[in-house]
């Protein structure tokens, strides 16, 4: 290769062509390069921000004070006052009922001492034939002027879901009451206390979950069976010391006395009565409209007080205020704790 020499004759390099300036180079490698690392970085927050669902956030932990039991014991109190004053309350029902059916027994002496009365009375001793139609006339009359088994078990049984019902009541206004007193406290901020249909919804909740415990079944759609159930129970007990009495019974049917069915324990009582009739014919001495009167206060005295053993309806009402008091006190507790969600 020969070298080319300019005019002045010193050598000269060949042509290469125009000079790019090497510093552009660098910068934009330079550029690319953060925006490849930015890019890699960045991307995870830049898709979250634009297309992530959008989560509530989690509510803040409410610090409940520890003494707020003590602003509700008012209302608590009360509670429990107004469901125990409500069982002399629905007792005065059954007073009220036994009332009214003594005034019919003047109308009940008065027929079965009637010429009726005493027909079946002859034409039951007379040889070959039944005798059984005086007594049985008794019981027809006592049916339609006294009571029936049907109508006295279901007076016990309306003494029972009426105190039931009233001690709902008084639930439900202490409920307002709690949500008054609790208003300047946190817990009035709790889900539970948002509204009065969500505290009854919780309160009832509560009280499910606390009832449990107790082992006492206080739904509103169980009302029927408990009240059924302390019916058939008062009245086993009054027909079993009446029985045991009259020599209906035999002494050893006291230890199974529950297990009478409620129209065999009235029949027993109404036995009872008929009994009290007969003794009355063998020696009528006295009105016996009285005499009838006193043995329907000895089994009323027996329905409500039992029998100093098994107790009457007073006391199982009041055993049914004792298990609700506790199952009450506690569910509230669990309300304004707030372990309980409406």
């Amino acid at each position: 290769m020969v070298s080319k020499k300019d005019d002045m004759g010193n050598p000269t390099l060949p042509y290469a062509g125009p000079k790019t300036p090497r510093s552009k180079h660098w910068k934009l490698y330079l550029m690319l390069t953060i925006g490849v690392i930015a890019g890699v970085l960045l991307r995870e927050p830049i898709v979250e921000f634009f297309w992530a669902k959008p989560t509530n956030p989690a509510p803040a932990k409410i610090q409940l004070p520890k003494n707020a039991q003590q602003f509700v014991e008012p209302s608590l109190k009360w509670a429990d006052d107004q469901s125990l004053k409500a069982v002399d309350d629905h007792l005065a029902s059954l007073s009220a009922y036994f009332e009214e059916i003594k005034k019919q027994t003047p109308a009940f002496a008065e027929e079965i001492l009637g010429w009726r009365s005493k027909w079946y009375i002859g034409v039951d001793h007379l040889p070959f034939t039944r005798t059984d139609r005086h007594e049985t006339y008794l019981r027809e009359r006592f049916a339609a002027h006294i009571f029936t088994s049907e109508q006295l078990s279901q007076s016990i049984e309306a003494v029972v879901k009426h105190y039931i019902a009233s001690v709902q009541s008084t639930e439900g206004r202490m409920l307002v009451d709690i949500k008054a007193d609790i208003a300047g406290l946190p817990q009035a901020s709790l889900p539970q206390f948002a509204s009065k249909e969500s505290l009854e919804r919780a309160f009832a909740t509560a009280l499910e979950n606390a009832a449990k415990k107790v082992q006492v079944d206080l739904r509103k759609d169980a009302i029927r069976e408990i009240a059924s159930a302390i019916a058939g129970d008062v009245l086993g007990m009054v027909a079993l010391r009446l029985g045991l009495s009259a020599g209906i019974l035999a002494a050893g049917a006291a230890s199974s006395w529950v297990t009478l069915g409620v129209g065999l324990a009235v029949a027993i009582i109404v036995d009872y009565v008929v009994g009290k009739i007969w003794d009355w014919w063998a020696d009528p001495v006295g009105d016996m409209s009285r005499m009838l009167n006193e043995k329907l206060d000895e089994i009323h005295k027996l329905i409500v007080d039992g029998d100093g053993t098994n107790p009457g309806l007073r006391g199982k009402l009041l055993e049914l205020h004792e298990k609700r008091k506790q199952v009450r006190r506690q569910a509230i507790g669990d309300l304004i704790e707030g372990k309980v969600q409406p």
